[in-house]
């Protein structure tokens, strides 16, 4: 046997054969060409795989899998471990797409340590994770999470701040319901923004403000705002992905565009399984094993002999 073949070697780099996934900075030339950027959740494999077959920029895995995966009634409930399960089977997925996580809540608001500790035990759960996202409010009101971004951001731990309606808090907020809609919220979400800019996040989410607020809000950042329900002149836009792709019941809610019907479709298949199984129609001939003549020849006799 060659010596080159027999020896294990060991590299620093390895090259799949795969397009290179994007960079963040891959991701701030698109916004400085003005290229709107693409982002869409993804809760396991199936899903993930699906949006990089589609090269979307950036996969999400959102605490909204609590919901959309796990049939939870809101973010609140979702577990570090159970977070770090579903990132492990998104980030299975190949492609060029860039996985970003969020950060649960419970996990950065105890204390810095604990803030510290599960930041990383995130990004080791899988190498692939280039950045992770935090919910923070007001600068005035929530000076733990701003002073937790900026201690990850000093640690090189990319983050992308999320402001305007912040599900976790979304008890708070008074429910589910737009942003920002007076002149002193306005310029308060502002201030949140430029304080999580400065403090190093590379970019931010933005969720359910006036589009006009997304447009202002847009105009007085220099890193990419990615909106969820923030108008069309950000830089970007993101969807939940059983919102997007119809996997769920029930109607979405007003910014989001439906792409297909996913789940009456998958509906539909199942009825069609389960009768083809009751009438027998299913397995057909295309569907079984077949075994030698001989072989079965020889059972059939042995069957008689044994009955005798």
């Amino acid at each position: 046997m060659s010596l080159r073949f027999a020896v294990r070697r060991l590299y620093s780099t390895y090259n799949t054969g795969l397009p290179p996934a994007l960079t963040i900075p891959d991701l701030l030339r698109k916004y400085q060409q003005h290229v709107p950027i693409t982002m869409i959740t993804a809760h396991d494999y199936i899903t993930a795989k699906w949006a990089q077959d589609a090269n979307i920029d950036i996969i999400l895995i959102g605490d909204s899998l609590n919901m959309t995966a796990l049939g939870q009634s809101s973010t609140t409930s979702l577990t570090m471990s159970q977070m770090q399960h579903h990132l492990k089977s998104v980030t299975n997925s190949e492609g060029s797409s860039l996985f970003i996580c969020d950060m649960p809540q419970g996990s950065y608001e105890v204390s810095m340590r604990d803030a510290l500790d599960n930041a990383y035990k995130l990004i080791k759960s899988s190498p692939k994770v280039a950045s992770l996202k935090l919910e923070c409010g007001p600068v005035e009101k929530d000076v733990h999470s701003h002073k937790v971004v900026e201690a990850l951001c000093s640690r090189g731990i990319p983050i992308m701040g999320h402001i305007g309606l912040t599900p976790q808090r979304a008890h708070a907020m008074g429910g589910f319901k737009v942003q920002s809609n007076t002149e002193k919220d306005a310029y308060q979400l502002l201030d949140t923004a430029k304080n999580l800019e400065k403090v190093g996040c590379w970019s931010l989410l933005l969720e359910c403000v006036p589009e006009r607020i997304g447009e202002w809000l847009s105009n007085q950042v220099s890193i990419p705002i990615i909106g969820i329900g923030a108008g069309r002149a950000v830089d970007g836009q993101v969807l939940v992905v059983s919102d997007a792709l119809g996997m769920l019941p029930g109607d979405p809610p007003k910014f989001v565009q439906r792409y297909a019907q996913v789940g009456d479709l998958a509906t539909r298949a199942l009825k069609e399984y389960a009768e083809d199984v009751r009438t027998r129609s299913f397995p057909q001939d295309q569907n079984v094993f077949k075994i030698k003549k001989d072989v079965w020849n020889a059972l059939k006799n042995n069957d008689t002999h044994n009955s005798n």
